[in-house]
């Protein structure tokens, strides 16, 4: 009995523990597209490949881009692994609509994050209350690294009922040139992410500080932004609760999602969704733009591309998985 017992032990040393298996099962390393140093999507990514880094085997490296566009080809092909994009952006390049020439289809969702709001900002002594006073106004435009900006800019236009035509517009190639042409005083107003390290870097190098102008948010505004970028709707922001609210300003908001490429192994995926589900409050930490992705929010039916299968084998695992998401991934994956 003795011999037998010392035998079982030793079969079950030889046995691979499940969770030494599936971190032997990870990468190495993966790549996490970001836009560029300095914006809100950079924090984010440098905050998620943190508490990966720090509790897998799998090394996570940030890679700037100038946006969405730079990355998904990449992407599609299998050599960017991860990337963060807002749901408009998203479902554009998922239907190779809008802004895109092509349908990128490998691009899948490993969670949903929090919110992108965006919005105009001025100088704290600025006349411009809301976007309707840009009329006549310098305003930034043509953005040739993000054309995405440029479609959002003109959405949040039209719920004042204004077009570019309406503006003086002067050309930046992104949003970092955008703000550095208002510091210039080249421009009036400059369009950025609520909470983004170059809005608070203006608010400290303008002489008097900047404020967010709200754009209109009937429901006839709402329904233009979203007909000029879907996905997008006016969401509030609360006086106070980030640098440059002064006062309620409804402003330009988009989900954000974390994607994954599809060629992402089942392992790495299910690891990822996992490690933001199990240290959220680790994540949450690790900078304020991440405070909003909550548990709560990173299995939702309202996507606009099909999840990674890594992903939904986690989510099916917590009980998240409803028939109403199976509906939607089935018919995103037959489109």
């Amino acid at each position: 009995m003795r011999k037998r017992g010392i035998l079982f032990l030793f079969i079950a040393l030889l046995a691979p523990c499940p969770a030494i298996a599936a971190q032997a099962a990870l990468p190495r390393s993966a790549t996490l597209a970001t836009h560029a140093v300095g914006s809100i999507y950079y924090a984010m990514g440098t905050g998620i490949a943190t508490v990966i880094g720090r509790n897998s085997s799998m090394t996570v490296r940030v890679q700037p881009y100038a946006g969405p566009p730079a990355w998904l080809p990449s992407m599609d092909t299998g050599e960017t692994d991860m990337g963060i994009i807002t749901s408009g952006d998203a479902a554009s390049a998922y239907r190779g609509v809008i802004l895109y020439k092509k349908a990128y289809k490998n691009t899948r969702i490993l969670a949903v994050g929090g919110t992108l709001k965006l919005g105009f900002y001025v100088s704290k002594e600025s006349p411009i209350q809301t976007v309707a006073d840009l009329k006549g106004r310098r305003v930034p435009s043509d953005y040739p690294g993000i054309p995405a900006i440029r479609r959002i800019i003109e959405g949040a236009l039209a719920t004042a009922g204004l077009t570019y035509n309406d503006v003086v517009r002067v050309p930046v190639s992104d949003l970092q040139a955008g703000a550095q042409a208002f510091l210039e005083g080249r421009t009036e107003a400059v369009w950025h992410s609520v909470g983004s390290p170059a809005v608070e870097e203006a608010n400290a190098r303008h002489g008097t500080g900047i404020r967010f102008i709200s754009i209109v948010a009937t429901p006839e505004a709402a329904r233009r932004l979203a007909d000029i970028y879907p996905g997008s709707y006016p969401g509030l922001v609360k006086a106070g609760s980030a640098t440059g609210v002064v006062k309620d300003v409804y402003l330009s908001t988009n989900d954000i999602y974390l994607a994954g490429g599809k060629a992402l192994s089942d392992e790495a995926a299910y690891e990822v969704a996992r490690l933001l589900w199990e240290k959220n409050q680790d994540l949450g930490a690790s900078h304020r733009s991440l405070q909003e992705w909550t548990r709560e929010r990173m299995a939702s039916p309202q996507v606009f591309i099909p999840y990674h299968s890594g992903a939904v084998r986690f989510y099916k695992e917590k009980g998240l998985w409803t028939p109403e998401m199976e509906a939607v991934q089935s018919k995103l994956l037959s489109e």
